[in-house]
């Protein structure tokens, strides 16, 4: 089994479209898709590269490298979102990388390849990063699984001001 990490092309729309239209929960699968980019899937493919260079996004954002998993049907499997810095918030919560993979593709091993994937990202175009923070929540066991495998230390687990529970990952780079 294999993904490949890669910004969205024209020919990806129906892939797209089934993706955020799996049942996330409440979760936001994609960044910036209602707010920037207002719903039109050709702005989004030619906007989402520049967030990586602070492009497009809100001033208060920091440059993140957003970025879709695909599997070797070319099905859209999950995204990550690599960010170039931590804020003070990032470094409670955040961490370096955001990943998810869609509901009906779970439990497969592709969170692990995600994972993996990103942090090689990383070692190949953000050099200035050689020690990755990744977070989950408490009771989320598969993440935290998928962490691990991806070498993550826990540092610690912090509680949030809403009462909810954050481990906090470091990997070597």
């Amino acid at each position: 089994m294999n993904i490949t990490l890669r910004h969205l092309k024209l020919e990806d729309r129906d892939q797209f479209y089934k993706a955020i239209n799996s049942n996330w929960d409440g979760f936001s699968f994609v960044h910036y898709w209602e707010s920037v980019a207002q719903e039109n899937f050709e702005k989004y493919v030619e906007i989402l590269p520049g967030f990586s260079k602070g492009l497009h996004i809100p001033n208060e954002h920091i440059p993140c490298t957003f970025l879709f998993a695909f599997n070797e049907n070319e099905e859209i499997v999950g995204r990550t979102s690599i960010r170039h810095e931590l804020t003070e918030q990032l470094l409670k919560e955040g961490g370096h990388i955001g990943y998810a993979v869609l509901p009906e593709f779970r439990k497969k091993g592709y969170a692990t390849l995600i994972l993996k994937e990103s942090l090689n990202y990383i070692k190949d175009q953000l050099r200035s990063i050689n020690k990755v923070l990744v977070t989950c929540d408490e009771d989320n066991i598969a993440s935290q699984k998928t962490i691990e495998k991806n070498n993550g230390e826990l540092e610690n687990i912090l509680t949030l001001a809403n009462g909810k529970k954050k481990r906090r990952y470091w990997i070597q780079i």
